[in-house]
């Protein structure tokens, strides 16, 4: 059985264009992707990830979703539509992810649908959290469980093009490539470190409370998930918390809350995405607070 992590899609803004012709296949368009969600919550996915508003996203020239909600007699869809969407793409708390969006572009782009080289914020969070695209089903340029867009670093201009794990019907659930990476996302899978503990570094800046830092250090690199500590956080006296921050590449941030000034540390745990590294961050507080 997976071991489901309220996984989340998130929406595609581009797939909304073409606009469908009329209001009939606008809702079509619309029932079709509360199709595709409703599918996506038997295979563990909890909510979709929207940018916009509900009035703010057309369907039809003229038409937009909250319309297509306003009028519809589907209460049950209704229901599951609005049951599913949050806000926004990328969480406030993941400071890890606004910095990538603020490093680099990320842009789609194809001739068939007139889309030249555009940003594409959905597809680039997708891609950053390492999950599911969901898209309206209108085109079929949308209808690829695997959409490619090139992600360009602001400082280098190097580029390089990513492919992101795409749905749009029902059917898409069946597919091979789309079943085997939500078994991937949806197992966490620790794995230990290959230090042993009096191996595992500990690089602290020279400050007062080194002491206090070092001995919490040599307890919590006893754990199998740590690899070291490699470094020490600015004083947090206002934080209550344990767990300050996790980032996908391992890196943990705690302050040790009971202390007075707040003292900290950057722990580099053996996580390789981002809930392979919150798991271990929950490990970590349960055992050592």
């Amino acid at each position: 059985m997976l071991n489901w992590f309220n996984m989340e899609m998130i929406y595609n803004e581009l797939s909304n264009l073409p606009l469908a012709e009329n209001r009939t296949l606008a809702n079509k368009k619309v029932f079709l992707l509360i199709e595709c969600y409703k599918k996506a919550r038997q295979n563990g996915f909890d909510k979709i990830r929207f940018t916009k508003m509900f009035h703010e996203i057309e369907v039809a020239e003229g038409y937009t979703l909250q319309q297509w909600l306003d009028t519809t007699d589907h209460r049950n869809l209704k229901d599951l539509i609005l049951g599913a969407r949050t806000y926004p793409f990328i969480k406030p708390e993941d400071i890890w992810a606004e910095e990538e969006y603020i490093l680099n572009h990320f842009y789609f782009e194809n001739a068939e649908i007139l889309i030249e080289k555009t940003e594409c914020l959905g597809l680039a969070a997708a891609y950053l959290y390492n999950t599911i695209a969901v898209s309206f089903s209108e085109s079929q340029i949308w209808e690829r469980n695997t959409l490619s867009i090139s992600k360009v670093n602001d400082e280098t201009l190097l580029s390089e093009v990513v492919d992101v794990f795409n749905v749009f019907s029902i059917d898409c659930f069946e597919q091979n490539k789309i079943r085997t990476f939500i078994e991937r996302i949806g197992d966490v899978i620790l794995v230990d470190s290959i230090l042993k503990p009096d191996e595992k570094p500990i690089h602290l800046r020279s400050d007062h409370g080194t002491d206090v830092l070092i001995a919490f250090a040599k307890q919590i690199r006893n754990n199998k998930h740590v690899n070291g500590i490699i470094n020490s956080l600015p004083w947090n006296n206002r934080v209550t918390s344990f767990i300050r921050r996790v980032y996908p590449n391992g890196l943990i941030e705690v302050v040790l809350f009971w202390t007075d000034e707040g003292f900290g540390m950057v722990i580099q745990a053996t996580g390789r995405n981002l809930r392979e590294t919150q798991e271990i961050a929950n490990i970590l507080e349960e055992e050592y607070t």
